[in-house]
C-alpha cells in the first residue's frame, strides 16, 4: 500500500510501518491493516479503508462504520488519492486518521499516545478543466444557499430554483454536490426533505467570503451609530439599502454594543452623501458595501423603521468581519439553531 511508504517517510528513526491489504473481517468495512512498529515491537494496528474519492458524505459513512465496528477500540484510517481541507478537518474532529497521495497525513492513536501529521497539496492536482465545480462559490451558490437556509423543506428542486432565482440546471448541480457532502437529504427523483443548514451556512461563509470580493468603502458618522440609525429611518422609501453585521444581529441575538455598522447599497457614495457620512481611510465606524449580487436584499426585515438583512446573511458577513465580528456571527448562529421558528420561513407556493 503506497500510503505505508508515505507514512514511513514521516516517521523518526527506529519506527517502521507494515501493511497488509486483506479484509480484516466481513463486517469491518476495512480494506487493509497498517501496523506501526518501533524497534520491532508492535505499537498499534490501524484498520484502513481505501477510497478513490472522498467527500463529506463519505466521511460521515466512514465514521458510522467506525462506530459500528466489531473491532472495539482499534483506530481507523481513511486513505484516498486526494482529501480536501474540509474533509481533513472533518476527519480530525472525529478522531479519525487519514493519508492521501499528495502527502496530507494525520495519524492519531490514544493508546499508545501517537500523533504524526504532515501537509500535502491544498487543491486536487488531478482535477482537470471542464469538470463540475464542487464548491459554494459564485452567484448561483449564493442564491441557493441563502434559500436553503431561509426556507424550511420539504420542497422540490424546481420550487427551490424558482424561490432562489437560480437556473434549474445550476440548482440540480448544486443539489447533487450538497447531497454528496452530506449537507442535504433528497429522496430519489423527489423533493428535498432536510438541510443541515448550520453547517451549510458555515461552509458558505468560509468558502465564499462574501465581503472579500465586494467593493467596500469606509466612512465616519461623527455622532455615532445611534445617529446613523436615526438618519436611516428618515430615508425615502425608494432608497434601497440593507443593514448587516452587528446592527442586523441586534433584534435576534445582541452580543455587545455595536461598534461598526455595515450597509449594503447599490450606490455607496450616493447613500453616504445622503446620510452625511465622511469618507475616511482609518477610524471608520460605517462600512458601505456595493453587493456582488442582489441576494443581500432578499428576505430583509423592517426593524424599528430600519431595513436589516436576513439572519443568514448577517451570520455570513459577521463571520468574515474584523475584530469581534466572527464571535458575534457564531453567537447569532447559535441563536438561530435554538430559535428556528422565529426566523425560518415556509416556501410560498
Amino acid at each position: 500500500m503506497a500510503a505505508g511508504a508515505r507514512i514511513q517517510m514521516a516517521l523518526p528513526s527506529g519506527w517502521t510501518v507494515n501493511t497488509t491489504t486483506t479484509v480484516v473481517s466481513p463486517d469491518s468495512g476495512s480494506d487493509a491493516t497498517l501496523r506501526l512498529m518501533r524497534n520491532n515491537q508492535l505499537l498499534v494496528t490501524f484498520e484502513v479503508e481505501i477510497k478513490r474519492t472522498v467527500n463529506r458524505g463519505a466521511v460521515l459513512a466512514f465514521a458510522e462504520r467506525a462506530d459500528r465496528s466489531t473491532s472495539g477500540d482499534t483506530p481507523r484510517m481513511l486513505v484516498s488519492r486526494y482529501l480536501t481541507p474540509q474533509v481533513q478537518q472533518e476527519l480530525r474532529e472525529r478522531g479519525l486518521s487519514y493519508s492521501d497521495a499528495t502527502g496530507n497525513l494525520f495519524l492519531s492513536s490514544a493508546d499508545p499516545l501517537i500523533l504524526v501529521a504532515d501537509r500535502g497539496a491544498g487543491s486536487d492536482p488531478w482535477r482537470g478543466p471542464g469538470r463540475p465545480t464542487t464548491s459554494l462559490k459564485g452567484l448561483p451558490a449564493a442564491l441557493l444557499v441563502r434559500a436553503l437556509v431561509d426556507y424550511a423543506p420539504p420542497y422540490s428542486v424546481p420550487e427551490l430554483a424558482t424561490a432562489a432565482g437560480a437556473s434549474l440546471g445550476a440548482t440540480y448541480r448544486l443539489m447533487d454536490y450538497l447531497v454528496s457532502e452530506g449537507l442535504l437529504t433528497r429522496t430519489e427523483r423527489g423533493p428535498i426533505t432536510a438541510v443541515d443548514w448550520p453547517e451549510l451556512l458555515r461552509r458558505w461563509s468560509d468558502e465564499a467570503r462574501y465581503l472579500d470580493n465586494s467593493t467596500t468603502r469606509g466612512f465616519l458618522e461623527p455622532r455615532g451609530l445611534e445617529s446613523l440609525r436615526a438618519k436611516l429611518r428618515q430615508l425615502p422609501p425608494d432608497q434601497q439599502y440593507a443593514v448587516s453585521g452587528s446592527l442586523a444581529a441586534q433584534p435576534y441575538a445582541s452580543y455587545a454594543e455595536p461598534r461598526l455598522a455595515l450597509l449594503y447599497a447599490d450606490d455607496p457614495p450616493g447613500l453616504a452623501s445622503t446620510l452625511g457620512l465622511r469618507p475616511v481611510d482609518t477610524g471608520a465606524n460605517v462600512i458601505v458595501v456595493s453587493p456582488r449580487s442582489p441576494v443581500v436584499f432578499e428576505r430583509t426585515t423592517d426593524w424599528q423603521d430600519t431595513t436589516i438583512v436576513a439572519p443568514s446573511q448577517a451570520v455570513a458577513d459577521l463571520r468574515n468581519g474584523p475584530g469581534r465580528n466572527p464571535a458575534e456571527g457564531d453567537y447569532l448562529l447559535d441563536w438561530m439553531e435554538k430559535n428556528t421558528d422565529e426566523w425560518r420561513r415556509e416556501l410560498d407556493r
